[in-house]
């Protein structure tokens, strides 16, 4: 199992700041673009909740205001944040995956047919791409349960960890 880059992906704030609280925003790397909308960068960036990400891989975005307000309406998104409108925005114009721990945003990528995967999802791929050896997985797994911000069940977690073999 070697190391490379997986495919380009979205991010929405999540995965930003609760990568960060546990001190593993390095798996980013995994990607080989990291694109963030504008208001996913005010909302970790821009508020202090994380540093500018110091990634070579990371593209930010100003998007048109109109352009996404149309996109919410077709498809009913009112109910989210505007980073992760702006996000799955995003993922739709590019066809990429969305990273993003938010269950309602989630759950939109689904009906959209955008592929979500989250903080623990990116600690697996991490170990899958050799980024992380199974130790470093399994601590950084457990720091985002029991450190991060992260609101995820234990039973989650398990799952997580039952996938890294």
């Amino acid at each position: 199992m070697g190391y490379g880059q997986v495919e380009s992906a979205v991010a929405d704030a999540g995965p930003l700041i609760h990568l960060y609280e546990v001190g593993y925003t390095h798996l980013l790397t995994l990607f080989d673009a990291l694109h963030i909308p504008d208001a996913v960068w005010a909302e970790s960036v821009g508020e202090g909740r994380i540093p500018p990400l110091d990634l070579d891989n990371v593209q930010c975005h100003a998007l048109v205001d109109r352009h996404v307000d149309q996109f919410v309406h077709t498809h009913l998104l009112n109910n989210l944040h505007a980073g992760e409108r702006e996000s799955l925005f995003l993922c739709h114009q590019l066809d990429i995956d969305l990273l993003t721990d938010d269950l309602a945003a989630r759950k939109a990528a689904k009906q959209l047919k955008v592929r979500p995967v989250g903080s623990l999802g990116i600690v697996v791929r991490g170990y899958r791409e050799g980024l992380l050896t199974h130790s470093e997985a399994e601590q950084t797994l457990m720091a985002l349960y029991e450190k991060s911000s992260l609101f995820v069940t234990r039973a989650i977690v398990e799952i997580a960890l039952k996938q890294l073999g």
